[in-house]
């Protein structure tokens, strides 16, 4: 009597506990079977299952600073232009993975020669309008002798769809606990040359204070650039897509 009730148990325990395991567990694998599409590169159903634009719409990204123009620099710490290339360079990535394609105003230090602000923004607008950009992104970083922080977005007037893109960025960045979200500026667009013209929607973000020592610490992580790179990222896919 005792010997069948120990074989009742054991019974219900593989019925219960040890199949459904097994079940789940080979469910699982099967969720990794490398899928292959159409000559496209091995993705496994995580990558399928990604979202991607529909739009492949040609952002352009404009690091500012380059070659002589180092911008901030200071001892033991990355110089402005080069924080600036590795963040555009990460949000390029990013981008291009969810499915847009992507261009650059500027690669590392080749850069063309000019020799005021404004004439090196339109020289990069120029760029962008050879390149057929749909959207501009421009990346910049504040500076100033107190421990001020946080990161602002400039973007044109009078564009609705700008300003709902503007808003889901800060938003999203903001949701990544990265630093304060300064807000949207759509009134001082004309003291950046690369918002001036309105023929291409264009964006300014003011990613953060390099002077700030904990704005620095983050965006010159390579780990936290991704993430803003994903922050932005959404952005895109939730209004342009």
């Amino acid at each position: 009597m005792k010997r069948a009730v120990a074989f009742l148990f054991v019974a219900l325990f593989i019925l219960l506990v040890v199949e459904p395991n097994f079940v789940g567990n080979q469910a699982a694998r099967k969720d990794k079977i490398p899928v292959y599409v159409d000559g496209s590169a091995l993705k496994t159903n995580n990558d399928v299952e990604t979202k991607q634009a529909t739009s492949q719409a040609t952002i352009y990204i404009d690091p500012t600073r380059g070659g002589s123009d180092v911008g901030y620099s200071a001892e033991n710490q990355i110089s402005e232009k080069d924080l600036l290339m590795q963040l555009a360079l990460s949000i390029g990535s990013s981008l291009e993975k969810a499915g847009y394609k992507v261009e650059y105003s500027r690669w590392y230090d080749d850069v063309p020669a000019c020799s005021t602000e404004d004439e090196c923004e339109t020289i990069r607008l120029t760029k962008a309008k050879e390149v057929n950009a749909d959207y501009i992104l421009s990346l910049s970083l504040n500076q100033d002798t107190s421990l001020h922080r946080g990161f602002s977005i400039f973007t044109q007037p009078n564009n609705l769809e700008l300003e709902d893109l503007a808003k889901e960025m800060a938003n999203q960045i903001h949701a990544t606990s990265y630093t304060r979200d300064e807000g949207i500026d759509t009134d001082h667009y004309d003291s950046f040359a690369i918002l001036k013209d309105t023929e291409t929607p264009a964006l300014l973000l003011q990613i953060g204070y390099i002077t700030n020592p904990n704005d620095y610490d983050k965006i010159s992580n390579t780990k936290f650039q991704a993430r803003i790179a994903n922050a932005i990222t959404q952005a895109f896919l939730t209004c342009v897509n």
